[in-house]
C-alpha cells in the first residue's frame, strides 16, 4: 500500500519539476531572443550614423589602395 502511494504521488511531482524546468527554458530562450534583437538594433542604428561619412568614390568599400589620395 505504500508503494502505490508513492507511485501516485511521484506523478505529479515529476509533472510540476518537469513544467517548472520548461518554463524557466522558455523563459530564458525568449530573454535571449529579445537581446539578440535589440542588440542588432542598436548595432544597425550605429551603423546608419556610420553610413553618413563614406567616401562616395569609394565604389567597391576596398578602400584606397592606390598611391594618390582622392582629392
Amino acid at each position: 500500500m505504500l508503494i502505490l502511494k508513492t507511485k501516485e504521488m511521484l506523478s505529479p511531482l515529476m509533472f510540476i519539476i518537469g513544467f517548472i524546468i520548461f518554463l524557466c527554458y522558455m523563459i530564458g530562450l525568449l530573454y535571449m531572443i529579445k537581446k539578440s534583437h535589440d542588440d542588432q538594433r542598436r548595432r544597425r542604428e550605429s551603423d546608419m550614423k556610420r553610413m553618413k561619412n563614406i567616401d562616395e568614390n569609394d565604389y567597391d568599400g576596398g578602400g584606397n589602395w592606390g598611391r594618390f589620395d582622392n582629392q
